[in-house]
């Protein structure tokens, strides 16, 4: 009987000593898993392009940032689901795709794009304009992130990611003006009523649109001065030309001799010189009003029509 019960006793410990042995000798628990940081980047973000609401009221802005690995050990960071607020408003929605692989403390480069149209927010549309001026757009991203180590992958969440204001990238630049030739004409509107048809291609070489309007502008038609109109609000959108069309009533009656025979003969379809200046306001969005450099002028030839 005891040697039936020795037999299994030295089965075990036959494949005990068979067993392959293990080559960890200690184990140590990595502790608690940290969420990646994000830091805001100063440098990297601003309002990149702000067109009025006549031109669309489209806004564009980049914010900047790192993210960065908190914890003593490599993770692999996967992307972020995000959502962006202006002024304390969700306005858009986004995601970033990454697979970068970061060593403790390590960061890698990150952006926000936010494209999307404030036409119907007259509050935004006001901080926006407030942002080229002096007053930053206040923002907040709120997000869920996705990382993982070699054994487990995590997602966070929704939380605040960064927050900050930022003001515009450039300050309001002055269109390019020329004349449209081939469009402006002199003509008769009716016995004793001619007009001047002015047209004007302003071109936009700036990232914020704006209103361009004039006071008191002066035509001169084969050196003489024969009018003065205003031009009423034109939206001329970032990095885009308009067409501006201004009508002249000169007083035929009330010119001297030489004016009025330069008149007659530009509405014989003679080709003469013109010559168009005065005050031009580029207004964003009645916040705030930039005038033209001083000495600004539009010269070309136009045709009787």
């Amino acid at each position: 009987m005891a040697r039936l019960l020795l037999l299994p006793l030295a089965l075990l410990l036959l494949l005990a000593a068979c067993a392959p042995r293990t080559e960890i000798r200690t184990t140590q628990e990595i502790g608690s898993v940290e969420p990646m940081a994000f830091e805001l980047v100063q440098g990297r973000t601003s309002i990149e392009r702000f067109d009025p609401p006549g031109a669309g009221g489209r806004l564009e802005m980049t914010v900047g940032a790192q993210v960065r690995n908190p914890n003593a050990f490599g993770v692999w960071f996967d992307g972020v689901t995000y959502s962006v607020a202006l002024e304390g408003k969700t306005v858009a929605r986004g995601a970033i795709a990454a697979d970068a692989y970061l060593e403790p403390g390590a960061t890698v480069p990150v952006s926000f794009d936010l494209a999307t149209s404030l036409a119907n927010d007259p509050e935004l549309l006001g901080a926006a304009v407030r942002a080229f001026t002096d007053r930053p757009m206040r923002f907040r991203i709120d997000g869920t992130v996705r990382f993982r180590t070699a054994t487990h992958s995590y997602e966070t969440r929704n939380r605040t990611l960064l927050e900050g204001g930022t003001l515009a990238r450039q300050t309001v630049q002055a269109p390019i003006l020329r004349l449209d030739e081939a469009s402006s004409r002199v003509f008769m509107l009716q016995e004793g009523v001619p007009v001047v048809q002015v047209v004007l291609q302003a071109a936009n070489p700036g990232d914020i649109g704006y209103f361009l309007h004039g006071k008191d502008l002066r035509l001169t038609l084969g050196g003489w001065p024969l009018a003065t109109e205003d031009m009423r609000p034109v939206p001329i959108a970032a990095n885009q030309a308009s067409r501006i069309d201004i009508l002249f009533y000169p007083d035929a009656g009330g010119l001297p001799e030489e004016g009025r025979l330069v008149l007659e003969a530009a509405l014989a379809g003679h080709t003469t010189l013109l010559r168009v200046e005065g005050e031009l306001f580029m207004d964003v969005l009645g916040v705030d009003s930039f005038p033209m450099p001083a000495g600004w002028s539009v010269t070309g030839f136009v045709h009787g029509g």
